[in-house]
């Protein structure tokens, strides 16, 4: 177990119809070189005597046994700490790992050191959707919603323990969201294309059926209009297809690089060096540099 190159974290909680396809998606990785941590949070079904027969069969395997349920959010951060890998990967309790996941990504991250996380293509299941992501996002591109499949990520363990970065345990729900914006404020995203998860789709999910959804994400929003508003560079982080719009529904400013379009029509401010330009003669006001 030395030298171990990922760590796959699992959290579980009254998993028992899904759990033993989920764990046994990880031991037969085409990769070999992983731990594989399971935190059983208080279950009250089977989920805890599943792991340990896992256990016991396989020494890759690691049991935390939580005896009450303390969420999602501390489960996480809990297993996050106990990680010894170079790189992380979550696998949950009732998704499904392609043959090829770890040896994937690890590839892409050991040939791509600029960037910090790579995730992939999901298919939801039993439905068989597939939901894929922009390639590379950035912090713009979560303001609508995550822009990476938390199940199907990898990381750089030193990378997010350097800037301390962990999900906010105060969170009912959309801590996921959360976390993916605290990284990216500093470190590069990548998503492959291919389909390398499969999310299982549950009616009774907490996190879909959670009232008070809509308010973490919104929290989550404001988060970014305050980082963004604080860079001076922020204008450049919008893509050019990104529009503000008027009662949710009116196109009412576009912003192209570096000109703010009425209507996606008329230019209104144009920049030059430090310089906003209304309607590209009269200096209108000066960026603070």
């Amino acid at each position: 177990m030395n030298n171990i190159r990922v760590s796959v974290l699992m959290p579980a909680y009254n998993a028992e119809l899904y759990i033993e396809e989920s764990i046994k998606s990880i031991l037969n990785q085409t990769f070999k070189n992983f731990e594989l941590i399971i935190l059983n949070d208080g279950s009250s079904d089977a989920t805890a005597n599943i792991i340990k027969q896992y256990a016991k069969s396989d020494n890759r395997i690691k049991f935390i046994n939580n005896t009450e349920n303390k969420g999602i959010a501390k489960s996480r951060n809990q297993l996050l700490n106990s990680a010894s890998g170079e790189y992380v990967a979550y696998q949950d309790a009732d998704d499904i790992s392609l043959p090829d996941r770890l040896e994937r990504q690890v590839d892409f991250l050991d040939k791509n050191i600029d960037f910090s996380v790579v995730g992939t293509a999901i298919m939801s299941i039993p439905d068989e959707i597939v939901h894929t992501y922009l390639e590379k996002p950035g912090i713009i591109d979560f303001y609508v919603a995550n822009a990476v499949a938390n199940p199907s990520v990898m990381f750089r363990k030193n990378d997010i323990n350097y800037c301390n970065i962990r999900y906010n345990e105060k969170f009912a729900t959309a801590e996921d969201y959360d976390f993916w914006v605290k990284v990216i404020k500093h470190f590069r995203i990548y998503n492959m294309k291919e389909v390398l998860v499969k999310y299982r789709v549950l009616e009774n999910s907490l996190s879909h059926n959670n009232p008070k959804l809509s308010f973490y994400e919104e929290k989550i929003r404001k988060d970014i209009r305050g980082f963004l508003s604080g860079d001076d560079k922020w204008f450049y982080a919008l893509a050019s297809s990104k529009r503000i719009l008027l009662l949710g529904f009116i196109p009412l400013l576009k912003i192209k690089f570096t000109r703010i379009y009425l209507f996606d029509i008329i230019p209104i401010l144009k920049l030059k060096k430090n310089w906003w330009y209304l309607f590209d003669v009269l200096p209108f006001c000066k960026r603070k540099i």
